[in-house]
């Protein structure tokens, strides 16, 4: 309908000139429809343009998103008002909130344990009103360094309360929750496809096992629990699994029975395998052969996963992302990047490699004579490859490149890639200073000219027909 006759339909000017408002007009059970396709926030605006409006917003069921973290003031005497002035506004809604259902209930905000009275109660409020997503975040402020002792504990009473049948999705962040807890959610929630538990002090061990093949299970993500010792996954519907947890920790996983899963995402440490110990090769949740998206993360250096004797063979997986946190560049040998190239012969179908890099402190190239040895020991490891039957990566299509300082290292790695992948069609790089690198204005200089050189370098070696760019 045009514009002109959609107003003209509002608001018909009769009767002297007066405006006849017609959305007004609508049934009330469909305003309250209209009203809950609109955010919170845009539905309680609605409430100045008359009373009638104002009485709709009782009965809005839609998302009830109560992220107020983005507002916390940064002087920390002002943060225990703030507090009680976030659990009052959402006692005053659910005080007068006449609705039967809501969609999502999400709290967002810095509380501890001492608000446990409070957020007991929205839970159940929400639980009785067949609440479909809950999400829990307290976060700290970022200037309020609690314990994690003092985080919110969630109680036993809910996970086995018969109110949790509607659950589809639950999100616990810096919530203390112990594994009988959540196992008992898994248990009593057949609908639940989305489980994400992080920053939880309590959680040593997690198992997501149905009893039967009903369980929906399709995405699971721990995070940064530092008790965890260990996590049992049996769920045949499960898609996406995700671990993040500290440089220093080892987490035995166990992916006993996952047909369908399609994309992993792990940070983390393990046990690296000794030469003839198979069994510790690589974590158990890599070896899953129907995967479509892997992205690991790896603390200190990559020589031990690239160097690593044994491979699994991923033949469908099509995204691979290596992520390398903090390590020093000038103690990596240049042929520990060049054993990365081993790893897509495990890949016949990998379309797409990125390299994420957090250099702690690395030698800049600037002298030819640097490259020129880079680019002869490529075509010396590109026939040893072919001697030993390696095959190129010839479905490689996308390779990106992010925190490229143009060391050693990180561009002997994409010069190698553009080596071995003759049907590459794009480089992405994505440039930026090591984390201990003086920052002044002559380093910086030092850096471009660095960066310039790079990119005429490795210009005039990519693929025919490749695309390459440096950010």
């Amino acid at each position: 309908m045009p514009k002109k006759k959609f107003r003209k339909y509002l608001y018909n000017s009769e009767h002297d000139g007066n405006s006849i408002d017609r959305l007004s007009g609508l049934p009330q059970d469909l305003l309250v429809r209209i009203l809950c396709l609109l955010s919170l926030k845009e539905a309680l605006r609605t409430c100045v343009l008359s009373r009638k409006w104002r009485d709709l917003c009782q009965f809005f069921s839609g998302s009830l998103n109560f992220d107020a973290s983005k507002t916390l003031k940064s002087d920390p005497k002002k943060l225990l008002k703030e507090r009680d002035g976030y659990v009052e506004s959402i006692n005053r809604f659910f005080s007068s909130h006449k609705a039967g259902t809501i969609d999502e209930l999400r709290v967002c905000f810095d509380l501890t344990q001492q608000h446990k009275r409070y957020i007991d109660r929205w839970i159940e409020i929400a639980l009785v009103k067949k609440c479909e997503r809950l999400e829990l975040d307290f976060e700290p402020c970022r200037l309020n360094h609690r314990r994690d002792s003092e985080n919110y504990r969630l109680g036993h009473k809910f996970s086995s309360s018969s109110e949790t049948r509607f659950l589809t999705g639950l999100c616990l962040k810096h919530v203390n929750v112990s594994g009988r807890i959540l196992e008992s959610f898994l248990s009593n929630c057949p609908l639940l496809e989305t489980l994400h538990v992080s920053h939880s002090e309590e959680l040593t061990h997690i198992s997501v096992c149905g009893s039967s093949l009903r369980l929906k299970l399709k995405h699971l993500h721990v995070s940064f629990c530092k008790c965890i010792k260990s996590i049992e996954v049996c769920a045949p519907n499960l898609v996406t699994f995700e671990y993040r947890g500290e440089e220093n920790m080892t987490v035995h996983i166990d992916l006993k029975y996952v047909p369908h899963l399609c994309d992993v995402s792990y940070a983390g440490q393990w046990d690296f395998p000794r030469v003839n110990d198979r069994s510790k090769s690589i974590p158990s949740c890599l070896a899953t052969s129907q995967l479509v998206n892997l992205s690991i993360s790896i603390p200190y250096t990559p020589r031990s996963v690239v160097n690593s004797p044994i491979q699994p063979k991923f033949s469908n997986l099509r995204c691979l992302t290596l992520e390398f946190l903090k390590f020093h560049l000038p103690i990596l040998h240049t042929a520990t990047f060049v054993n990365a190239c081993e790893l897509f012969t495990h890949m016949p179908l990998l379309h797409k490699f990125k390299v994420e890099l957090e250099a702690v402190e690395a030698h800049i190239l600037t002298e030819v004579e640097e490259f020129q040895s880079i680019i002869w020991a490529g075509y010396n490891q590109k026939l040893e490859f072919k001697r030993f039957g390696y095959k190129e990566p010839m479905m490689l299509r996308e390779v990106e490149m992010v925190g490229f300082v143009s060391a050693a290292a990180d561009t002997t790695l994409v010069y190698f890639l553009s080596l071995f992948a003759p049907n590459l069609e794009s480089i992405m790089i994505n440039r930026c200073l090591p984390r201990r690198y003086p920052v002044d204005e002559r380093k910086i200089m030092e850096f471009e000219e660095a960066r310039m050189f790079a990119y005429d370098l490795l210009s005039a070696y990519r693929p025919k027909g490749a695309k390459f760019l440096l950010l």
